[in-house]
């Protein structure tokens, strides 16, 4: 059977042409300028690949992605934005986007994006990579919480990998033989979240013809992650503290609790304090979550990191996509390296595919990453920049500081002194 893609941009001509294309290349393709069409499409029948404009007059690109989430959360789904926004392809990426192109665009690159998201898996093999201080401290971290069984939380910005953690908690701890099970707390509305998470009973809702099992009896025995546990709702923050208090779940349209012996995984890039200020989280079920709390750090915080990532992710992508041997010049390591990467390990891949796929030789340069440019800063420059806005960021407090940096405080106080007697 051809894969199915939907095809959703306001520019007629436009989708006309790539409808015929991706036709041509062997794909079935439903197109439209309609994003309600759309929407009334995808619930009407499954697509291996949706295919999205960013800008478009009644339904934003952004808006339409939440709403594909809500019907079907992983299915493959890629931006088509103008070249030279960067700030639209990071926000795709924070919004859940498998990926983005950047117009103009040929054929032969979108039919490469195209095949990559479809033969994607599922669930991956990937591995942590960094040697970084921070990285270190990372894996140290990763393999004593492994070992244990108790409550995670896992709090960082988008991008930092929060998924493949947990995953490699689960990989390397006693529970690796049964399920890892995720989810978005961010990617339903209430009652289909709670469905999943819990399951139901036969007549429990109109449409409930026979018993569900709920996600959390999928995991038994296993490791549930719950990524962006700080949108869950107040009714399913209760259910989750019920489940890590009594271990146990009620199905909606049940009347007997059902025993489950999950580990729990949680992770957010809100702050849960400031949430519970706000009375958007439950202070009981905060405490129970924040057992181990585990703080990934940025990509800029482990710039060590960012060539050895990018030339992990550069093999990776030439061997999959078969375009033999790619080389990043050092005036592309440089800008690499000098980028403070917003959307983090996942911008970076992203920016390295697109790069691998627009190179037409041996040698990938810096206008094939489509990056800014940073001027008139060094590497030390911008080394120095993040020493001062982590210690601003811990309030002054050098051990709190240290310990984010990754370096000892005597270490820490020698820079901080370098740094100021250089700008008097």
């Amino acid at each position: 059977m051809k894969p199915k893609i939907l095809l959703l941009d306001d520019e007629a001509s436009l989708i006309k042409w790539l409808s015929y294309a991706l036709e041509q290349k062997g794909y079935t393709v439903f197109a439209t300028t309609d994003p309600k069409d759309a929407l009334a499409e995808i619930r009407h029948q499954k697509f291996d690949l949706i295919i999205s404009d960013i800008k478009m007059p009644e339904i934003g690109g952004f808006e339409f992605l939440r709403k594909v989430r809500c019907i079907y959360p992983t299915v493959p789904f890629i931006f088509i934005t103008a070249y030279g926004t960067m700030d639209s392809a990071i926000n795709a990426l924070r919004d859940r986007a498998s990926d983005y192109i950047l117009k103009p665009f040929s054929i032969d690159e979108l039919t490469v994006r195209v095949r990559s998201n479809i033969d994607r898996p599922k669930k991956g093999t990937a591995r942590m990579i960094g040697t970084s201080k921070r990285m270190q401290a990372v894996l140290d971290m990763l393999d004593k919480i492994a070992a244990t069984d108790t409550t995670v939380l896992l709090l960082g910005e988008t991008g930092t990998g929060k998924e493949l953690v947990a995953r490699e908690i689960h990989n390397r701890s006693k529970r690796s033989k049964f399920d890892f099970v995720t989810i978005s707390c961010a990617a339903l509305p209430e009652t289909l979240l709670e469905s999943e998470l819990f399951g139901y009973k036969r007549g429990a809702f109109t449409g409930a013809t026979a018993d569900k099992d709920g996600l959390f009896k999928t995991a038994d025995k296993g490791t549930f992650f719950m990524d962006e546990i700080g949108d869950a709702p107040a009714a399913i923050q209760m259910k989750i503290l019920r489940l890590l208090e009594e271990r146990e779940i009620v199905p909606l349209g049940a009347t007997r609790p059902i025993r489950v012996d999950v580990r729990l995984i949680a992770a957010t890039n809100k702050d849960l304090a400031e949430e519970l200020k706000q009375g958007r989280f439950r202070e009981d079920l905060y405490y129970r979550l924040n057992v181990i709390p585990f703080i990934l750090p940025p990509l800029r915080q482990r710039r060590d990191d960012i060539l050895e990532l990018a030339e992990h992710f550069l093999e990776q992508i030439c061997k999959r996509e078969n375009l033999g041997e790619r080389k990043l010049q050092k005036g592309s390591l440089e800008m690499l390296q000098k980028y403070d990467w917003p959307g983090n390990v996942r911008e970076l891949r992203h920016v390295i595919e697109r790069a691998a796929i627009l190179s037409d030789s041996y040698h990938i340069r810096p206008n094939h990453l489509g990056l800014p440019k940073v001027k008139g800063k060094s590497l030390t420059q911008l080394q120095k920049e993040e020493i001062r806005r982590v210690v601003k960021e811990c309030n002054g407090n050098i051990s709190r500081a240290a310990k984010i940096l990754g370096v000892g405080r005597a270490t820490l106080y020698r820079r901080l002194k370098r740094t100021r007697k250089r700008n008097k």
